[in-house]
């Protein structure tokens, strides 16, 4: 039984379902509508827009095609559907998975294609008349998939490193307890500019701190876009899982900690390869394998995901390929899927 567990929403809207969206909500930006023919652009001239061409190490052609596909965030309506579009089409391809929802950017989008911004709200107005209704359509899509599919599907909270304003996150955060219920746990995303482009600020650790009481499954984004030392002082905090935290392999004192404690690296193969490339062959010399080959090697947790899909032009059917192909260790591989999703949820699932 293999399950995503590392998917992300943004990254997730098919350029099918975008064009569907586009058409039903009369979204007519450049990037959806052809003003010049009077149509609405097809799923095919949306994914050349909104796929990363080849690797790079420039992380910033990767946000720009998550935030042109943000431009379909017109109504909380719209949002729904994107949502149950990507529910389902992650149910298609995997046993089982885990969504990520970045309540915070999601909802700043949706108030900037309304001609508003997030600093001109009140907090409590921003969480109550904006972030929750959101939620609330995504769980909504969440549950009407789960019903539909049967397939064993959860949603975890996303909180970015940018930390654009600290009580709008606080209000936020209030609105995540209130739902506590309906999500798996919390994750940390996001990078900023150098010389931390991994930084935990101390505004968003206390809401961390104050959110774990509720919802104590904790993944963080670490050791992608920065050195050994950012997965070491991610597990000073103890999370559950991290995401990526591939260059832990440049240290085997920290491959140890992580080995020790138990702590679950989510490894993302071909966004690895698109976003990091140089640090990535930097790795592979250094082992002589493939990141999540070497990481098994040293007796880490690993899952597998496909992070972003939609952007990295894969799906988890091409990751779990990949993983195969490179020689990764399928059955542990599932064990340590199993495992995660038995620590993540109380729930434990069979082997298909």
């Amino acid at each position: 039984m293999f399950l995503d567990l590392h998917r992300h929403l943004e990254g997730s809207h098919s350029p099918a379902a975008l064009a569907r969206v586009a058409q039903r909500f009369d979204v007519r930006t450049p990037l959806f509508f052809d003003a010049a023919t009077g149509a609405f652009r097809s799923p095919d001239a949306l994914a050349a827009a909104l796929t990363l061409e080849g690797p790079s190490d420039d992380a910033s052609r990767f946000y720009r095609c998550i935030t042109l596909a943000r431009q379909a965030y017109v109504s909380v309506e719209a949002i729904g559907a994107l949502a149950e579009a990507a529910f389902e089409e992650a149910a298609a391809e995997t046993d089982g998975f885990e969504l990520r929802v970045s309540l915070f950017s999601m909802t700043r989008a949706l108030l900037e294609n309304q001609g508003r911004a997030v600093r001109d709200l009140a907090p409590v107005t921003f969480a109550e008349a904006f972030a929750r209704p959101v939620l609330l359509a995504v769980l909504a899509a969440r549950d009407a998939v789960a019903r539909a599919t049967r397939k064993p599907m959860v949603v975890r909270l996303g909180l970015s490193r940018t930390f654009e304003s600290e009580p709008h996150y606080r209000a936020m955060a209030d609105v995540a307890v209130e739902h506590a219920a309906d999500l798996v746990g919390l994750d940390v995303l996001g990078i900023v500019p150098p010389p931390d482009p991994e930084p935990l600020p101390r505004g968003l650790l206390a809401i961390l701190e104050r959110l774990r009481r509720h919802l104590p499954d904790l993944t963080i984004h670490a050791g992608e876009f920065d050195g050994h030392a950012s997965v070491d002082r991610t597990l000073a905090l103890s999370p559950r899982g991290i995401g990526h935290g591939v260059h832990a392999l440049e240290s085997p004192a920290t491959l140890e900690r992580l080995a020790e404690s138990g702590v679950t690296l989510e490894v993302c193969p071909t966004s690895n390869h698109l976003l990091i490339p140089t640090a990535l062959a930097r790795l592979q010399r250094l082992h002589g394998a493939e990141p999540m080959v070497a990481l098994q090697r040293a007796h880490v947790h690993c899952v597998l995901g496909s992070d972003d899909p939609t952007p990295m032009g894969t799906s988890f059917t091409q990751e779990l390929a990949r993983a195969r192909a490179i020689g990764v260790d399928l059955p542990r591989l599932e064990a340590d899927m199993l495992r995660r999703w038995e620590q993540m949820t109380g729930a434990r699932l069979g082997p298909a």
